[in-house]
């Protein structure tokens, strides 16, 4: 993530001291929750955990709210879309056929919430661990698969590249942006077909620039032996006494979280 739009957990905070391998499976863990349609308490419950876990990265959560702003445009479409209904069949007429349907809406709701909530705990666990520690965690827990073919060392390399290519695109988007805007170019001005015109000068030389970047990157990695894979090895560890316990824990969480969505409280 760009350094200038989000703001890294502490190195020293509780949560970046836990193995990246737990924070990894109970994220997964979450996320099957999150798609087993909790109950509405559960959700706000859910909201509690997440303070507790932004505050645990060391993180503010003015930060995580600003990180997530590119993200609001959609989530308010995805509401209006459910909200509104335009077929003539919404309980609540406003305009002719236009109409509010208040309980379609409330599933729309339930959805963003859910929505936000990913976006929320994803921006956590990235904060709170640095891009190679994700792809070691990655090449550790897909190790089994390594027997039957899977060439887990190279996707672990090439998902810390991607991961450290991240803060790279934002600096360089923003660095070319910057030299349109001090020519005069005005990005938020004029007809749609004038500003696609004006992103168009800042998307095809970031692009560009980005596979000259991946270019003299490969060129790097082949040089140094790392085609083969002979470079991509990452030794393997077992879990701490304190990373088996947040992982029992976390996972007796999420069965909590599922059962009582199951009984409805």
């Amino acid at each position: 993530m760009g350094a200038s739009s989000f703001s890294a957990g502490r190195a020293d905070s509780a949560l970046a001291r836990v193995d990246a391998r737990v924070k990894v499976l109970l994220l997964l863990a979450y996320t099957a929750v999150l798609f087993w349609d909790p109950h509405p308490a559960v959700v706000a419950a859910s909201f509690a955990l997440l303070a507790l876990c932004i505050r645990a990265a060391g993180l503010r959560a003015r930060a995580v709210a600003a990180t997530a702003k590119p993200v609001a445009v959609i989530l308010a479409f995805t509401l209006c879309a459910n909200l509104v209904s335009c077929d003539g069949t919404a309980p609540v007429r406003v305009l002719g056929a236009v109409g509010v349907d208040l309980a379609r809406g409330a599933r729309g709701l339930m959805a963003v919430m859910r929505i936000v909530l990913l976006i929320g705990f994803s921006l956590t666990v990235s904060a709170s661990t640095t891009p190679v520690e994700l792809g070691d965690a990655v090449v550790r827990l897909m190790r089994p698969l390594g027997r039957v073919g899977v060439p887990v060392p190279q996707i672990g390399s090439m998902l810390s590249i991607a991961l450290r290519f991240i803060p790279v695109v934002a600096d360089e988007f923003q660095r070319i942006q910057r030299a349109q805007r001090a020519r005069g170019v005005r990005f938020d001005e004029g007809p749609l077909r004038v500003r696609i015109g004006r992103w168009a000068a800042v998307l095809t030389p970031l692009i560009v620039a980005l596979f000259r970047r991946a270019d003299r990157l490969a060129d790097s990695m082949a040089a140094r032996c790392y085609a083969d894979g002979s470079r991509c090895q990452v030794p393997s560890r077992s879990l701490g006494p304190r990373d088996r316990v947040v992982l029992g824990m976390g996972i007796a969480l999420c069965v909590a979280l599922v059962l009582c969505s199951r009984f409805a409280l």
